[in-house]
């Protein structure tokens, strides 16, 4: 299923389209024809079949463009992507262009065989899309002072890794990103880029950017620095909330002379739920024992639908009995 990774790149995507052209310039030497704009990415054949690409795209020209981020290598596509070549062909009168980006080099391979179709006769039908590899030497293709807006693309294809070249791409990506002259897409691209990276990456970057003999302070430094500070008031208050919750269900436990085990204590220390702990010091307050407090709460009966009521009721009420004419004595 798509993750955060993968949409993050579609959005940014999706509302500047201008950022594709970029990226295939800088990679393919050749560059999309503008404008460019979003349309609707649903291609239907009938009502019982419907292909869905990440972005689907069109451009001043005839043709069109079909846009897939692949994280991984995904089986379906070998069926979606001819169907959808051909609906849009047929759709538009017009041969446009799949362009697969990709930051893994076994998905590149994949992708670029993976809807080549052969008949047990020798019918083929091969379907190429243009791949486009986020790794390697293009990482630094990407992290150009001169256009800081693919500074995305290079952090983009880290958010699977953790280690220090990695590191050194997200901060060198963030810092160029702190560059870009619009305010607006500065910050929206500052945003995207921390919203990519994994938790292992993350944990690293929040111990350098606390020490600032392992980071220099710089503007992306500085960026690191507060979006972890508020990321940990925000975890602060609420785990100061949930352990002040704790203690109060331990002082009314005290207070009523009911003296919590061991053990029950344990599974209050443990309780992260703040629902949960309103209930137990809901309890608490009128309950005879710890048991009671504790206790889980009872299951709800399954409510039955109006129908099955009646038909039960139908079923219990007691038969018409039937009434006997007397009989006419005999003459």
């Amino acid at each position: 299923m798509p993750g955060t990774a993968h949409e993050v790149l579609i959005v940014a995507l999706r509302d500047r389209p201008a950022l594709l052209s970029d990226l295939v310039e800088r990679l393919t030497g050749r560059s999309l024809d503008a404008p460019i704009e979003v349309i609707d990415p649903t291609v239907r054949f009938t009502r019982a079949i419907e292909v869905r690409p990440d972005l689907l795209l069109r451009s001043r020209g005839p043709g069109w463009l079909m846009v897939e981020v692949q994280n991984a290598i995904d089986t379906r596509k070998r069926r979606s992507w001819p169907l959808a070549v051909s609906l849009l062909v047929h759709q538009e009168k017009a041969m446009g262009d799949v362009l697969v980006i990709t930051a893994s080099r076994r998905v590149a391979s994949w992708a670029k065989r993976a809807a080549h179709h052969r008949g047990e006769h020798g019918t083929r039908l091969e379907l190429t899309p243009r791949v486009l590899l986020l790794a390697g030497r293009r990482i630094e293709d990407l992290l150009d002072p001169a256009r800081p807006e693919l500074a995305l693309f290079a952090a983009w294809a880290m958010h699977h890794r953790h280690g220090p070249a990695a590191r050194r791409v997200v901060l060198r990506a963030l810092e160029l990103t702190e560059q870009h002259h619009d305010e607006p897409l500065r910050e929206a691209q500052a945003r995207a880029i921390i919203a990519v990276l994994s938790d292992a990456m993350l944990a690293t970057l929040r111990e350098m950017a606390m020490d600032p003999d392992k980071i220099p302070e710089t503007a992306a430094s500085r960026r690191f620095r507060l979006f972890f500070e508020k990321r940990g008031r925000i975890e602060g208050k609420v785990e100061g909330k949930v352990e002040g919750k704790q203690e109060a269900l331990l002082a009314v436990l005290t207070a009523r002379g009911l003296p919590p085990t061991d053990q029950e204590r344990l599974q209050i220390a443990s309780c992260c739920n703040s629902a949960e702990l309103d209930r137990w010091i809901a309890r608490a307050a009128t309950a005879a024992s710890t048991g009671e407090v504790f206790a889980p709460a009872p299951s709800r009966p399954a409510r039955r639908s109006p129908a099955a009521t009646r038909s039960r009721t139908s079923d219990r009420e007691p038969r018409a009995r039937k009434t006997t004419r007397p009989q006419k004595p005999a003459r």
